[in-house]
């Protein structure tokens, strides 16, 4: 038992000098700033190349904003109340679309979702329509975009008039101009004669075979484009500033974000799955990431492991095995009557009797058993069961003088010890209870 003891305090000791040590080692990660080189377009993320202020600006308006932690094929199995009516990507992201991704999300657009995708260059198999045009994004390299401060409105959108839109349209309501940054790109629409395209889906027929439509463009470059798909739709939208948060608030932006997800009381849905928030990540991971606690954790996993390791590995020569007492108490009572009897030792026996006799009437009533004579007890005894005094405390003496060396025989000690049990079973003195019927 020591032992274990010893070794649990070691354990906790040791855990303990380990957090120390990592504590003591940990240097605290500089932050750094949101830059249009590597942008964190989620709406967990407050800073400028965030959407949280977009996702803020829905929910603040009574429309049901909602992050989407799922894969794709979740759209297609969610319940109608869960069913979002809109789904957003905003790139950046941070874990490419699979093969099986693109097609779950294009199979829910296909039967009337509404997919917009903010993007300059949107993930591959997602710039598609099932009408007999092609959809095609061209950005230009830019070198200035490592040096541009996207939380400088300024320098963003230097040399970069605001875009009025081209027609009227659920896009368009309520939108005079938007203003992109200098870095937005384009996306180019073209005529194709149908089966020459492999971006074309082949498995998704459109109603109709309507055209793209253009909402907002200059002399030459297309910001919004709608494209059908099937029974639904797919919008690109060429610059993710216009809905960042250092963005959002310039000329109609925020206008154009709304009508973006404009819907019958639907629920839009953020991508956040491939922002790198999917469920299935290691929540504890993530909340203690950037901490010591993770490497603490990590460490103190492996000691625990090696502890239960050794503890069942033996570093010696095998012990022996103890052999077990194989002496019962019922053989050594056995025995000790056998050699009582053997002996003729009847004062030892009356003495073993009468003193267990003695000392539970002792507690019986209350009397201190060294100090309690043969008549007081009797006297007690009468009082108590009503047998007669004088023969009672004869009984006793009896036992006391063979106990001091009285001589006596076996027939004496039969009848004292059956007068004995009298006496004990009319207290209820008994060991055993009677069985009641």
């Amino acid at each position: 038992m020591k032992q274990k003891i010893f070794i649990l305090g070691f354990l906790i000791l040791l855990v303990a000098v380990l957090a120390g040590l990592n504590a003591a080692s940990y240097t605290q990660k500089e932050t750094v700033p949101d830059s249009e080189v590597s942008p964190n377009r989620s709406t967990f993320n407050p800073g400028a190349t965030g959407t949280q202020a977009y996702f803020s600006l829905l929910s603040e308006t009574g429309r049901k904003a909602t992050r989407w932690q799922q894969a794709p094929a979740a759209l297609l199995t969610a319940s109608a109340n869960a069913r979002p009516a809109v789904f957003v990507i905003t790139g950046n992201i941070k874990r490419a679309f699979s093969e099986p991704d693109t097609v779950q999300l294009l199979r829910w657009v296909s039967e009337g979702g509404r997919l917009v995708v903010i993007d300059r260059e949107p993930p591959d198999g997602l710039a598609v329509t099932t009408s007999s045009w092609k959809v095609e994004f061209e950005n230009e390299t830019r070198f200035d975009v490592f040096d541009v401060d996207p939380s400088d409105q300024t320098r963003m959108t230097a040399d970069t008039p605001a875009i009025k839109p081209v027609q009227p349209g659920i896009f368009s309501s309520s939108v005079n101009a938007v203003q992109p940054s200098r870095l937005a790109s384009t996306v180019n629409i073209e005529p194709i004669s149908p089966g020459k395209d492999e971006r074309i889906s082949s498995t998704v027929e459109s109603p109709t075979d309507s055209a793209p439509l253009i909402h907002f463009a200059t002399a030459d470059k297309n910001l919004v484009v709608e494209a059908p798909f099937g029974s639904g739709k797919i919008v690109f939208v060429t610059d993710p500033y216009i809905v960042s948060n250092a963005g959002i608030a310039i000329a109609d932006n925020a206008q154009l974000g709304i009508n973006l997800v404009a819907t019958n009381g639907g629920i839009v849905a953020f991508d956040e799955y491939h922002q790198g928030y999917g469920i299935d990540n290691n929540r504890f991971i993530q909340f203690f990431a950037g901490t010591p606690v993770v490497a603490i954790f990590v460490q103190a996993v492996v000691l625990i492991g090696f502890i239960f390791y050794s503890q069942s590995r033996r570093f010696a020569r095998p012990v022996p095995e103890a052999e077990p007492d194989r002496l019962s108490k019922l053989e050594y009572v056995a025995a000790m009557a056998e050699l009582q009897s053997r002996t003729r030792a009847y004062d030892l026996a009356i003495e073993n009797i009468y003193n267990e006799f003695r000392r539970r009437a002792a507690r019986l009533f209350g009397l201190e058993i060294h100090q309690a004579t043969s008549r007081e007890l009797a006297i007690r005894i009468a009082e108590r069961v009503g047998l007669d005094r004088s023969q009672t405390e004869t009984t006793l003496f009896k036992c006391e003088e063979i106990i001091r060396g009285e001589p006596t025989n076996k027939k004496q000690v039969v009848a004292l010890t059956s007068e004995l049990r009298e006496i004990e079973r009319k207290l209820g003195l008994t060991r055993t209870r009677r069985a009641t019927k």
